[in-house]
């Protein structure tokens, strides 16, 4: 069966882990000495690497001893119920590991067992901690009780920079038959999809490989025309280019205030005035319930009343 390139490009040691440095600090420790913690949880959004810094632990703990009998990987989210926790997973951690001092129990989305399959994990882990390493993973710390975090150390993982994550892409080159000539964009992909690196693999996965990745990395400058000639027309023609470009609102917006705040020593009270303007915008991006021109042109619309009204 063929792999997708997210599992090609999955870690399987600590040094392939980008971002989270103080995760991979303390793992580059475990490795060394081959003392784990008891149990593990790992916080943070989707596409921030929490499963697969779960698969690295496994490679790297178990070696060539990572497999079905001394692993169970569950998705909680799935199989939620008490009678899960209490049958599977309790006579795994019964049974001895082969050729493996502790086995693995890794519990992504943990977040979505219930609180009476909580209450039992709770009582497992307190019971074979001595030969079970607890992998938990999750996007929403509240929703996992106090009494089983308390048993955890927790890490809380974050979108990678768009440096950390091209070079989580410049695998996929060796690994999945990527052209060389998309590398130069990696940054601006991984900037796109805000840090997602999964969902960044994905898309170049779907990509023809003899099309160029085009992706603006700047708004194409409108500064100077704009200034001299208070020519909405013009600015509105520009926008719009730079949206279709970037093909998604947040990456547009992203780029448009990274743009604007190069101005803020030549022109302040301006560059106060439209970051009044993209504030509001911003807070409609997500929810915006019509086309991407529709939305550069209330942009614009609005940029002109606000520094129309400075004059």
């Amino acid at each position: 069966m063929k792999m997708n390139w997210n599992e090609l490009l999955r870690p399987t040691k600590p040094v392939e882990i980008v971002g989270n440095n103080v995760f991979v600090e303390d793992f580059l420790e475990w490795e060394k000495t081959g003392e784990y913690p008891s149990a593990i949880l790992i916080l943070g959004p989707p596409g921030t690497g929490k499963s697969s810094a779960a698969n690295a632990i496994t490679h790297t703990m178990l070696g060539q001893w990572n497999n079905d009998m001394n692993v169970l990987w569950t998705n909680a989210s799935d199989d939620r119920g008490i009678g899960h926790v209490r049958q599977e997973i309790k006579q795994f951690c019964r049974l001895s590991g082969i050729n493996a001092a502790r086995k693995v129990v890794v519990l992504d989305e943990a977040d979505g067992l219930t609180p009476q399959s909580q209450d039992a994990l709770r009582g497992i882990m307190e019971k074979y901690a001595h030969r079970v390493l607890f992998i938990l993973t999750a996007n929403y710390p509240e929703k996992i009780k106090p009494a089983i975090q308390s048993r955890c150390k927790i890490y809380q993982f974050t979108p990678v920079t768009p440096k950390e994550g091209a070079r989580h892409l410049l695998r996929a080159t060796e690994s999945c038959g990527a052209p060389v000539e998309w590398e130069q964009a990696y940054e601006d992909v991984v900037e796109h999809f805000n840090g997602d690196l999964r969902a960044a693999v994905n898309f170049l996965e779907s990509r023809p490989k003899n099309q160029e990745l085009s992706f603006i990395k700047t708004t194409e400058a409108w500064w100077d025309d704009f200034k001299l000639h208070d020519d909405y027309n013009s600015l509105r023609e520009k926008l719009n280019e730079n949206m279709e470009t970037a093909g998604s609102r947040v990456y547009f917006m992203n780029k448009f205030h990274q743009y604007i705040r190069g101005y803020f020593d030549k022109d302040p009270d301006t560059v106060f005035a439209i970051m009044s303007v993209w504030g509001d915008m911003m807070e409609k991006v997500h929810e915006w319930p019509g086309s991407d021109n529709a939305f550069v042109d209330v942009l614009v619309a609005r940029l002109k009343k606000q520094i129309g009204e400075m004059k």
